[in-house]
């Protein structure tokens, strides 16, 4: 009979196998051994849906996913602008390589179009 096995780095094994049970209905047997061994058979009707649950914890252990980027509008864009440049009264980097620096930091995109 054909199985799955995995093996994590503690030595823990989770091991998944076909069966039939004696009224036909087929299944898939994970069982866990470790310290104390412990099995569920699952509905292969179920199993798709108990992989989603799987894979969507797996996701969730590795933390939230990440903000999505927003992009500045042009107004917000213009407004960072001459703010950064009324402030700068030393010689240093220009407006832009100020603003793009920080809008990076922030993970924010600076509208399509800039200067």
């Amino acid at each position: 009979m054909n199985r799955y096995e995995y093996r994590n780095e503690n030595g823990s094994r989770l091991i998944a196998k076909p069966l039939v049970s004696s009224d036909g209905r087929r299944y898939v047997q994970i069982t866990v051994i470790d310290c104390c061994d412990a099995s569920i058979d699952i509905d292969v009707n179920d199993l798709e849906e108990a992989i989603a649950g799987i894979r969507d914890m797996g996701r969730q252990a590795g933390g939230p996913a990440p903000a999505p980027r927003r992009r500045l509008t042009e107004l917000e864009h213009d407004a960072a602008w001459h703010a950064i440049e009324g402030s700068n009264t030393e010689a240093g980097p220009d407006p832009d390589t100020v603003l793009n620096a920080v809008l990076r930091a922030l993970a924010i995109d600076p509208p399509e179009d800039t200067r």
